[in-house]
């Protein structure tokens, strides 16, 4: 691999550590001893800088320190800002399990000045929370109070960050006993993790918000909040948080005189206690065996650095063979393009955009030559249907679940009376999984939101129909409150509210739990606009931190474009998408339809 080809790598592994810890250490591991080979010494200074932040997550803090201070010299030395402060984060973290608390308070106030430096909101707000957090950990609750504040006033502050300072503000008030004001930070801190999908942090503000009823003696509402704390532990496999919640419903029904249920619940806790012991003791274990593994991989780069020295002698003949590679290939890519065409074709046959849909625009960005999302219309008897989809996979699997989905949408709509749109997906589900002959193990299917308008006589839109599976619809419409407290998202300066309604989490093939889906009948009124995307848009990664636009970010875009004209709303879809992802590649494919009522 070149140096360039193993940045990039270690860039995707650091961008993706959180949802994919172990493939993060994985790749740090198997690239360090070939950048120590090769001399790559960026390459090898973040490569310990992912290790040191996966030994951290593992609990082995001195694994994690060493990697930690080897990245932390080479930024430093380098005078690389954001490398720095990355690595500083970490052994921020890893001084607070080890209680040195002091230390780690120069970790967080030295990262929190080179962050300023940088400049990104994100980046700022939250190394001010894990300022307070050191703070309140110290005792020192007056500092730890100003800094939660100021995480929460900080413009530009992420919605995680603020989440967190509220969390921590409710444990601040708690230790103070002032449990309104506690309650207060606790709620807006659910709120916010509700409206970003943070399940660790909403487990753990349920966990909190039942301690604090239990202690003042609300046990009917410890025991509310302790349920759905278990549960969402439970749906992410959150092990520690499922013990958690256990020993807390254990106390709760106990004081509830349920004797019966405080014993069960603690046995469930002791369960769980149990299986995390003996899920750390296998975890050393592995940590030894990534060791072995380590060695064997530097030997194996030692031995492949030897066959590079000696296959030069046999440079023609390679030269053949790579000849007859970039044959092949150019072969193989010209078939794809011509299924590209097959797949155009398709769209533009089957969609009827410019003849059936109302004022719309359609942003279509494949990934790969053939896509595999894909946008459908049809109109029968006075009702309009639209759907934008997104298939299993991109390239030439995704395209050929799109033609597929293309497909049975029609057969669906020819052969039936006007259905709903959830008729249409629990019929389209069917299909899937009969005609692919999808097992339970198979991930084979699509992501879809389908919405129907239905017109009067004088062909105006009088109400629309949807449903969703995993995608959901979000209706714009002028400031009037009229969406009766289910705002999701509103700007001041245009004006503009924002309505998402939520889809069935569950997609059109195999899932564990399959029910039917749910038509949403919603009244419109005119000039309200609709929104049908796939996630493509919002989980590009870019920006000056190269981090994920996500839903709140193309939340805000959309409210910002909303007043303008669909072209418009197009071109400057198509604008902010390229800048934003800059020099990253593109992750999925990306389809977002407009359209205005």
């Amino acid at each position: 691999m070149t140096e360039t080809e193993i940045e990039e790598t270690l860039v995707r592994a650091w961008n993706g550590r959180r949802s994919d810890m172990r493939g993060a250490f994985h790749e740090a591991t198997q690239l360090l001893p070939l950048c120590e080979i090769s001399s790559f010494k960026k390459a090898k200074a973040d490569c310990h800088k992912i290790l040191g932040y996966c030994y951290w997550r593992f609990s082995d803090f001195s694994a994690s320190m060493e990697h930690s201070l080897e990245a932390l010299t080479y930024f430093q030395t380098t005078k690389d800002l954001r490398g720095e402060a990355d690595t500083l984060n970490s052994l921020g973290a890893v001084y607070m399990f080890e209680k040195e608390h002091q230390k780690r308070l120069e970790c967080n106030l030295k990262c929190l000045e080179i962050r300023k430096i940088l400049g990104n909101p994100d980046d700022i707000s939250g190394s001010m929370n894990n300022i307070g957090e050191t703070y309140l950990e110290m005792g020192e609750l007056a500092s730890a109070k100003s800094w939660f504040e100021d995480c929460i006033a900080y413009p530009g502050s992420s919605e995680d960050s603020v989440a967190w300072a509220r969390h921590n503000l409710g444990k601040l008030y708690y230790i103070e006993e002032d449990f309104a004001l506690s309650e207060t930070n606790y709620i807006e801190s659910l709120r916010l993790s509700l409206s970003i999908d943070y399940h660790v942090l909403t487990t753990e503000t349920y966990i909190h918000i039942s301690q604090l009823y239990q202690h003042v003696g609300y046990y009917d509402s410890a025991l509310e909040f302790g349920l759905k704390a278990l549960n969402l532990a439970q749906a992410t496999g959150a092990k520690e948080e499922q013990k958690n919640a256990y020993l807390l419903l254990s106390e709760i029904k106990e004081r509830l005189g349920d004797v019966g249920g405080a014993f069960e619940n603690y046995k469930w806790y002791h369960t769980l206690f149990t299986e995390i012991h003996n899920e750390s003791n296998t975890q050393k274990l592995k940590d030894i065996q990534f060791q072995f593994e380590l060695e064997n991989v530097k030997k194996e780069a030692e031995i492949e650095r030897l066959k590079t020295v000696e296959l030069k002698s046999a440079y023609d003949q390679i030269g053949i063979q790579k000849a007859l590679l970039e044959q092949r290939n150019k072969e193989i890519v010209e078939s794809i393009r011509y299924a590209q065409r097959i797949q155009r074709a398709v769209l533009k046959e089957e969609n009827y955009t410019q003849t059936h849909l109302p004022e719309h625009f359609i942003y279509y960005k494949p990934k790969d030559i053939v896509s595999g999302d894909f946008y459908w219309a049809k109109e029968k008897d006075g009702v309009l249907y639209i759907a934008a989809a997104d298939c299993t996979g991109h390239g030439v699997p995704g395209g050929f679940l799109t033609m597929l989905g293309i497909s049975f949408l029609n057969e669906i709509i020819s052969k039936n009376d006007v259905v709903s749109p959830a008729q249409i997906l629990n019929e389209l589900r069917d299909k899937f999984i009969k005609e692919l002959q999808l097992h339970d193990a198979s991930n084979d299917g699509m992501d879809i939101t389908l919405v129907s308008l239905h017109y009067d006589e004088q062909h105006e839109t009088k109400h629309v129909t949807w449903a969703g599976a995993y995608n959901p619809l979000w209706i714009v419409r002028k400031n009037k409150s009229a969406f009766e407290g289910n705002v999701s998202a509103s700007n001041e300066s245009t004006k503009l509210e924002l309505l998402e309604v939520k889809p069935d989490k569950q997609p059109i093939g195999k899932s564990d739990q399959q029910h039917d889906f749910t038509d949403h009948r919603l009244v419109i009124e005119k000039g309200d606009l609709l929104y049908l995307f796939s996630d493509g848009y919002q989980d590009q990664f870019g920006g000056e931190n190269g981090k994920k636009l996500k839903r709140s970010g193309f939340k805000d875009l959309v409210l910002n474009l909303a007043n303008r004209s669909m072209e418009h709303q197009l071109e400057e879809m198509d604008r902010f998408f390229e800048n934003w992802k800059g020099d990253y590649e593109q992750v999925d494919d990306v389809c977002v339809i407009g359209i205005k009522v």
